[in-house]
Formats: structure tokens, sequence, C-alpha cells
């Protein structure tokens, strides 16, 4: 793990990223959520949350929804053909319930994705420029795909990236932790929960 720098809580922002309960809930299919509560992520993320919202910083939920509509020529990964018009990934459907806990709260933001990264086809990147956010702290689901990919699109684009290992989940450790020792700790500060919130502090 790298060290976690001071954090400037004027320009940082906290996300959240696709903690429903269809996919890092107990009863998600795919494993996320055994390795959410082996990880306790559900309390690590509450107390950044508290953190962030008692220091001011941005607090912003991405929410993944399945794309509706999708035709059979379309140009799209396999991946999101098969989630494509995925009734447990739509508004209103009780799979994209927020596990309890971390629901958004006034003043938070919730941006929705039909995307891996939370940065592809969204208003992420306009609303952090406008609020002068130029550091992420990354918690949530999945660490190998919606995680990382945020991760490296953001630090592609001049974002300083921070992720909070124990506040992320994935298919299984040995998928969340390869993701963290492979390329994204060339690419981010990677503390725990507690490392963050000492940074911040």
């Amino acid at each position: 793990m790298s060290e976690i720098k001071p954090l400037d809580s004027a320009h940082t922002a906290l996300l959240v990223l696709d903690m429903h309960e269809s996919v890092a809930g107990p009863d998600a299919e795919d494993g996320a959520g055994a390795h959410a509560i082996e990880q306790n992520v559900v309390a690590h993320i509450a107390s950044l949350l508290d953190a962030a919202r008692a220091g001011g910083l941005q607090v912003i939920h991405v929410h993944h929804r399945s794309a509706k509509g999708v035709r059979p020529t379309g140009r799209l990964p396999e991946l999101f053909r098969e989630l494509a018009d995925e009734e447990s990934l739509q508004e209103g459907d009780p799979g994209m319930d927020v596990l309890p806990g971390l629901e958004p709260v006034d003043g938070d933001l919730v941006i929705h994705k039909e995307r891996v990264s939370a940065f592809t086809g969204t208003e992420l990147d306009i609303v952090l420029r406008a609020a002068d956010v130029d550091t992420l702290i990354l918690t949530g689901t999945w660490t190998n795909l919606s995680v990382e990919s945020t991760a490296r699109y953001g630090a592609d684009i001049g974002y300083r990236i921070v992720l909070a290992s124990d506040g992320l989940c994935s298919i299984s450790r040995e998928w969340h932790e390869g993701a963290l020792s492979l390329g994204l700790s060339l690419l981010c500060e990677i503390g725990t929960t507690a490392e963050v919130l000492a940074a911040l502090k």
C-alpha cells in the first residue's frame, strides 16, 4: 500500500460506486456480497461518509443502471448486452436499492451510469470541475471493474485518485487484491479507511 498524503477537503470528493442490493448485497449472486461482508465494506464506507459530510467534502453516489433498448447490431461488449434491460438494474426495482447505511442524504449528489467507468457518458467530470475538485476518494464495488475503470479514467485526465482498500469489494478477494496490487498501485494512493480518515484530518 502507498502512503496517503494529506487530503484537502475543499478540493476532494468521496465517490461511492454501485452499492446496490443486487450488486453488493448479501444475496448478490456473483460473490461480491460475501466479499463485502468479509471486508466490512458498509461500515467502512459509512465512516468515510460521516467524515466527508462533517468535513465539507463533496459526496457523490454513482448508481449503475442497465441500458434500455440495446439492439443486436449495437457496438457493445458482451457484458453490456447481458445487462441490457436487466430488471434488477432499473430504477424502481428493489435490486437498485442502496445498502442500508449508505443512502444519499441532502447535499449529496447522485449520478447514474450505464457503463463500467463513472466518467463514461456521465456528467461526473463537469460536476467535479465545477466544484473545484481535483482529488477523488473511491469506495464501492467492483474493485476490478467499476472502481478500476473509474480510477484509470480519472488518473488519465488529471485527478489524484485515493482508494480506501477496505471500503471496496469484488467478486472475490483474489479479484480485489489482484486489481489493487497490479495497475492500480501505479496510478493511485491506496490505504485503509483508517489511513484515509487520518489523511483527511
